[in-house]
Order: structure tokens, then sequence, then C-alpha cells
């Protein structure tokens, strides 16, 4: 285990590359959610001709999402971590980024409003999971840094945002922009697999299954020392 004495540091944090790994990631979830509640509404004004009301009502879908599909992808990094341990975290992340590009990239090629509704909402299931996903990683990084890490990554959000932002405008529309943004997305999700080395740090490593058998084990053996100490104990009172 890690020494307790040394103290966190943001020079530890700023210094260490899985943080900017991870800072990149995010910027291309949260920021990615960011930047498509600032523009969702104006896109489907732009292609398909609603009222700015219509459109902003429509948009409002995809922030509804925020809900619960966080939480769903934080559950599905636990899952996967239990069965797998750290690379199930990773691959798990890995997944739903590229899921999240995908989704995009079809997203942007929708010809009609309902198909575009329908796609928006998928989409956002995948943006806001791997928001989840990412703080599921966050943790291990360095532990006695955590809080900073989290701001760190949470800071990704606001300059992915601010980045796709500058992006939009040497795109000639929105529907082309969100095209790019995916590919980019996918890209960036893809790159996860040699660059995300985290090491699990947690004293609870394996597999539910051999930690339970681990726990089995360890109990059975306490009871079988108790279970001597009685009997040493009847012995010496029949002997007074």
């Amino acid at each position: 285990h890690e020494a307790t004495d040394k103290k966190a540091s943001v020079s530890d944090v700023a210094k260490n590359p899985q943080v900017w790994v991870l800072v990149v990631q995010y910027a291309c979830c949260f920021g990615m959610e960011l930047h498509v509640n600032n523009t969702i509404a104006l896109y489907y004004f732009d292609r398909f001709g609603l009222t700015l009301t219509t459109a902003g009502l429509i948009a409002s879908l995809f922030g509804l999402m925020n809900l619960f599909a966080r939480a769903w992808g934080g559950m599905l990094s636990d899952w996967a971590y239990y069965r797998w341990g750290m690379p199930g975290r990773k691959y798990s992340h890995v997944a739903l980024m590229c899921g999240e590009g995908i989704m995009l990239v079809i997203f942007s090629r929708m010809p009609s409003l309902g198909a575009a509704i329908f796609m928006m909402i998928i989409f956002s299931l995948f943006v806001q999971s791997a928001e989840g996903s990412t703080f599921g990683i966050v943790p291990y990084v360095d532990p006695k840094n955590t809080g900073g890490i989290c701001g760190f990554v949470g800071a990704g959000g606001n300059i992915g945002a601010v980045a796709w932002g500058f992006l939009f405008l040497g795109v000639g529309n929105f529907a082309d922009g969100y095209m790019i943004l995916g590919f980019i997305v996918f890209a960036v999700g893809l790159l996860g697999i040699p660059t995300i080395w985290v090491e699990d740090t947690s004293h609870r490593k394996g597999s539910v299954a051999s930690m339970a058998g681990s726990l089995d084990n360890s109990l059975a053996g306490k009871n079988m020392d108790n279970s001597i100490e009685g009997k040493s104990s009847a012995v010496e009172l029949k002997g007074v």
C-alpha cells in the first residue's frame, strides 16, 4: 500500500499523465453534453424548420436523460469491475465512449424529425453513461489526490465545451459539425485502450466470487480456531 505520510499535492496531480488522459475523455462526454445543450435547439430550428419554442422543448429531452443515465454508467462500471477488475472499468468506459461517437454520427444523418429525436435520446444515454464510467476510474488514479483529480477531470468537461464551440465556427452547418464531433469522440474512446492503464489501488481486488470465497475461507478458519479454543477450555475445566 502507498505510504500514508505523503501529502496530497496539486503538482503531483498535474504531472500525472493519467489525469490528462481522463481530462480528454471527460471533455468528449461531459464537454459534449454541454455543447449539445447549447446548440441542439438551434439544430432542430435550422434543420427541421421548427419554432424556437418547439425546438427548445424537444431539446430538453436530451438533458432529461441525466436523471438516471449517468448513474447507469457508474453502475455498469461497478458491475464490470466486480466481474473483471480494473480492465472491466476501462473497457466498459471505452465501449460507452465509442458508442457515444457512433450514435452522434448516426443522429447527425437522420433525415426526419422523429428519427432525429429517437437517435438524440439514444445518443444522450451514451453521453451521460460515459460521464459516470469516467468517474468510476477516477478514484483509482491516485487515492491520496482524489479530490484534486476530480477537479481536474471535471474541468475537462468545460474545456471540451469551449473547444467544440470553436470547432463549430469553422463548419458550415450543425449536422456536419455533429458528424465530425462523433468521429472525434469515437477516436478518443478507442485511444482509451492504450492510454488508460490505471491500477487497482483498492483493498478489494478480483471478482465478487473470488472475494466471497476468500471471505468464506477466512470465516471458516476463524470458526475452527474458536472451536479449538472452546474444546481446549472444556478440557481444562474437566481437569480442574
